[in-house]
């Protein structure tokens, strides 16, 4: 064999070779561009609170003053980006219960308040220049709780009972205090349709028990049950934990039967997220519906 055959050879090999280096690389590359979510973290941030404020109750089936007094609250709140499309779709599902000692203008009279709400909710997110985060979405709830009167000894409960759709909006922006992450955050979620339990005037209970059922269910809409809840909040990333300051205030007016109930309340909220938010931590593909 001679020399040129020889060469012509190796040049051919080495040719083969290169070309199925370059394939690979090519399909590696394809799959993820395919898969562009592959290599991305999507972590669980969960946030557990304790809400303590001021709470406003008025229920006309109870009595015609309104009582004012403290709240205390527990919740949770858990959050994650979809693997369909992470950076812009993302869940979330809340939990909170309500404890309110309340009393009447002239302080004879005591009112217990007891309402618990669950929530699941979807957004989609588009991240702007300067770190800002803005979001929109729609979530389903349940919300159940009751107004107890002791003083009252025909009708001394209130009690309430929802479920239905409705509108979430979220907005938070990134700074940085020397090495230090800050997170500022605001979440609104608005209820529009469902439906909730309201008795007749004057009903007692006690009639309902015995079968009496009509017009207790009714179509909830911003008309007859208007509500908001909206958290401002600061989340300080320490690393392993950050630490969420914030003022929560929450609305709710029913008006059905002739009756209407209404309830204010405003609260101090400070919550722990086990585990950070990543960012102190420089873990660079991590992606949350957080910022």
């Amino acid at each position: 064999m001679t020399l040129k055959i020889r060469l012509l050879l190796i040049a051919v090999v080495c040719a083969f070779t290169a070309q199925n280096i370059m394939a690979q690389e090519y399909s590696g590359q394809a799959f993820a561009e395919a898969d562009p979510s592959a290599a991305i973290e999507r972590p669980v941030i969960g946030s557990y609170r304790i809400e303590l404020g001021r709470r406003i109750d008025y229920s006309s089936y109870l009595s015609p003053f309104s009582y004012r007094g403290t709240n205390f609250a527990l919740s949770g709140f858990w959050t994650k980006a979809l693997p369909c499309n992470p950076r812009h779709l993302a869940m979330h599902f809340e939990g909170r219960v309500n404890f309110g000692n309340l009393l009447n203008p002239a302080q004879t009279a005591r009112e217990l308040d007891f309402h618990a709400q669950l929530q699941w909710g979807l957004q989609w997110q588009k991240r702007l220049p300067d770190h800002w985060l803005l979001g929109v979405g729609g979530n389903v709830g349940l919300y159940g709780g009751a107004l107890y009167l002791p003083r009252n000894g025909n009708n001394p409960v209130t009690a309430q009972f929802a479920v239905g759709v409705g509108a979430n909006a979220y907005a938070s922006r990134l700074i940085r205090i020397k090495k230090l992450p800050i997170l500022i955050a605001d979440r609104l979620t608005l209820p529009l349709l469902g439906g909730f339990f309201c008795q007749d005037y004057g009903e007692p209970y006690y009639e309902i028990y015995l079968g009496n059922h009509r017009g207790l269910a009714h179509f909830g809409w911003p008309g007859n049950r208007f509500g908001i809840d909206n958290l401002l909040s600061v989340t300080l990333d320490l690393g392993r934990t950050a630490m969420e300051v914030g003022y929560r205030f929450s609305m709710q007016n029913e008006h059905a039967n002739h009756l209407t109930t209404r309830i204010f309340n405003h609260a101090f909220v400070i919550g722990v997220i086990p585990g950070g938010l990543g960012i102190k931590t420089g873990r660079k593909n991590i992606v949350t519906p957080l910022y």
